[in-house]
C-alpha cells in the first residue's frame, strides 16, 4: 500500500483503478458525517451532488454512499458523471467537535492511503481528497486542509444553499470566516515545497510578488514550458541554465494554476510532449528528459500541440505559455497564422530569447506587435546567455503584459 503525503497530486492510473472504484473514508470519531460533493468549476451548483447520508447517491449514480460508520464508502464511476462535472471533493465535517480529534482518519483508494489527521488543527470542516480532471484523465489530489464550521458551513463554502432554521430554534452560530480555496491550495503547495524542494520557496514567494504588482493575485493559469532543442541550445542545457528556467516556471504555477504542475513541451524540427513538471519531480527534471538536440527550430507545430492540449482541457483556465528559444523560426508565414487564430482562444504567449552571438530575434519583435490580432495575445523580451538575470527582474518580465492581456480578453469575451 502507498502512503500519500499532503499536496500531492498524480494520475488516477498510477494507484491501480480504472473509471469505476470505491474511495473508503475511516474515521473513529463519532458524529462525523462524511460527504461527496460534485463540483462545477468550484461550486455545487446542483444539490444533488452532494452525496451523503441524508442523499446516498448523484441522479445517475455516479457517486454513491455504499457504508457508513467508522469505515465509510463511496462508489466512482467517473464515466458515468455529467461532462460539467470537473471535480469531486470528499469532506469530514462535525458540527461541535473538531475532525483532528479522531482517534483515525484515512482516506483509501486503490493502492494507496492518505493519513489525513497528522495535518490537522481545530478545523471541523476539512476537505480531505479532491478528484479532478486534467487533460482529459482524471487525478486525485491529497488536501487536508479546513475551517471552522460543521457541514452546513462547508456547503456554503462550495456555493450550496442552506435551509434556515425556524425563528423558535436556538439561533445559529457566527458563519465561519469564509475560505478562499485557491489561497488553501497555494498554502499546501508552500508548505509541500518547504518540506520537499526549500530551494524553490523563494521563487516562488518572488513569483507571487510580481503577480501581486499587477493585480494578478487570484489569478489562475494553467502554464506550459517551452523549450527549444536546436542544437544551438547545447551549452543552455549543459550548464544547468535549462533546468533553472524550469524551477522558475514551476514556482509561477505554484502561484497559478490549481494543481501547481506545469505541463512541458520540447521543440525543434519537430514538437514533443514531456509531461508534467511538479513539487514532486522538480530534482533533475531536464537532465531524465534525456534530450536529443535538433537540427533546427520551427515554432508552429508545438504551437498546435499546446492549442489543441488547451482546447482539451475545455479552455478550464486560461494557458500562460513560457516559450523559450534561442533563434527564429522556419516557415514564418505558419507561425503568422498560429498567432492571429490564437489571439481568439484565452492562451497568452510570452516568448523569451535568448541571446547568444549573432541572433536574429527580429521576427519575434515583429510578432509581439503583430496587427490585426482580435487582442493582442504576446509578449518577447530577450535575455543575454549565459542566463544571470536576477530573479525577481526575471518574473517581472515572464509576468508583464498579462495584466492587459487578461483586462483586453475578458472585454472581448474570451475570457469570463
Amino acid at each position: 500500500m502507498t502512503a500519500l503525503t499532503a499536496g500531492q497530486r498524480l494520475p488516477l492510473s498510477t494507484l491501480g483503478v480504472g473509471s469505476s472504484f470505491t474511495v473508503q473514508v475511516n474515521c473513529t470519531l463519532g458524529g462525523t458525517d462524511i460527504t461527496a460533493f460534485g463540483l462545477k468549476d468550484g461550486q455545487l451548483s446542483d444539490d444533488r451532488y452532494m452525496v451523503f447520508f441524508n442523499q446516498p447517491k448523484s441522479p445517475e449514480g455516479a457517486l454513491a454512499l455504499t457504508a457508513q460508520g467508522v469505515d465509510t464508502a463511496f462508489s466512482v464511476n467517473l464515466a458515468a458523471l455529467p461532462a460539467d462535472i470537473t471535480e469531486v471533493y470528499f469532506t469530514a465535517t462535525h458540527d461541535t467537535t473538531p475532525v483532528g480529534q479522531a482517534g483515525a482518519l484515512s482516506v483509501t483508494l486503490g493502492s494507496a492511503t492518505f493519513d489525513v489527521k497528522p495535518h490537522l488543527k481545530a478545523e471541523k470542516a476539512v476537505m480531505l481528497v479532491r478528484l479532478y480532471r486534467h487533460q482529459g484523465d482524471w487525478r486525485l489530489a491529497t488536501i487536508a486542509q479546513g475551517f471552522d464550521g460543521g457541514l452546513d458551513a462547508l456547503v456554503r463554502h462550495f456555493g450550496g444553499e442552506v435551509a434556515e432554521a425556524s425563528a423558535s430554534a436556538a439561533p445559529p452560530a457566527p458563519a465561519a470566516a469564509p475560505v478562499n480555496l485557491k489561497k488553501e491550495r497555494q498554502r499546501v503547495l508552500l508548505e509541500k515545497a518547504e518540506r520537499e524542494q526549500p530551494q524553490l520557496v523563494s521563487l516562488i514567494k518572488a513569483a507571487s510578488v510580481s503577480l501581486e504588482k499587477r493585480g494578478l493575485g487570484e489569478a489562475q493559469y494553467r502554464v506550459n514550458l517551452v523549450l527549444d532543442i536546436s542544437g544551438s541550445m547545447y551549452d543552455e542545457y549543459r550548464s544547468g541554465s535549462v533546468q533553472a528556467l524550469a524551477e522558475r516556471a514551476l514556482a509561477l504555477a505554484s502561484r497559478l494554476d490549481d494543481d501547481g504542475e506545469v505541463e512541458v513541451y520540447l521543440f525543434g524540427l519537430k514538437a514533443h510532449r514531456k509531461g508534467s513538471l511538479s513539487l514532486g519531480n522538480v530534482a533533475g527534471f531536464v537532465a531524465r528528459m534525456d534530450i536529443k538536440l535538433e537540427g533546427g527550430t520551427h515554432y508552429s507545430p508545438v504551437m498546435t500541440l499546446i492549442r489543441d492540449d488547451a482546447r482539451a482541457e475545455g479552455h478550464r483556465l486560461p494557458t500562460l505559455v513560457l516559450f523559450i528559444t534561442d533563434g527564429g523560426t522556419s516557415n514564418r508565414p505558419a507561425v503568422v497564422k498560429q498567432m492571429m487564430e490564437a489571439a481568439h482562444e484565452p492562451i497568452f504567449w510570452k516568448f523569451m530569447g535568448i541571446e547568444a552571438g549573432r541572433v536574429d530575434f527580429d521576427f519575434l519583435e515583429k510578432l509581439d506587435d503583430l496587427k490585426g490580432r482580435r487582442v493582442d495575445n504576446a509578449d518577447f523580451f530577450r535575455v543575454p546567455a549565459p542566463i544571470r538575470i536576477p530573479d525577481g527582474e526575471l518574473f517581472e518580465l515572464l509576468v508583464n503584459e498579462l495584466d492587459s492581456w487578461q483586462r483586453d480578453a475578458k472585454a472581448q469575451g474570451i475570457l469570463t
